[in-house]
């Protein structure tokens, strides 16, 4: 998963929060790395946990928070291609780890 792009996300989502929190996550799995973000910014409920990775599949309002809705989707797709995936994990208002 292209960091930046996880990065970016996470900068944007915790810009509300008095101390934005950011942790880079790296773990080897067996043949497999994790790679991840992990914020304390608006997070989003796990019930669309899919959408962030759909092409232009916001959650939040786009007057809110600027963007395409590409960003996540071009990642999934990416991870895909090279024999990875990408998926995320967030509670609403308690930040989000993708």
């Amino acid at each position: 998963m292209p960091p930046h792009e996880d990065v970016h996300n996470a900068l944007k989502f915790t810009r509300t929060r008095p101390q934005a929190r950011l942790r880079v996550l790296v773990q080897e799995a067996g043949a497999e790395y994790h790679i991840g973000v992990e914020d304390n910014g608006v997070g989003f409920n796990q019930r669309q946990k899919d959408k962030v990775f759909e092409l232009f599949g916001r959650l939040h309002p786009s007057g809110v928070y600027e963007g395409t809705g590409i960003g996540l989707a071009l990642v999934r797709r990416l991870c895909e291609r090279f024999g990875g995936r990408a998926w995320g994990e967030g509670r609403v208002d308690q930040g989000a780890t993708l």
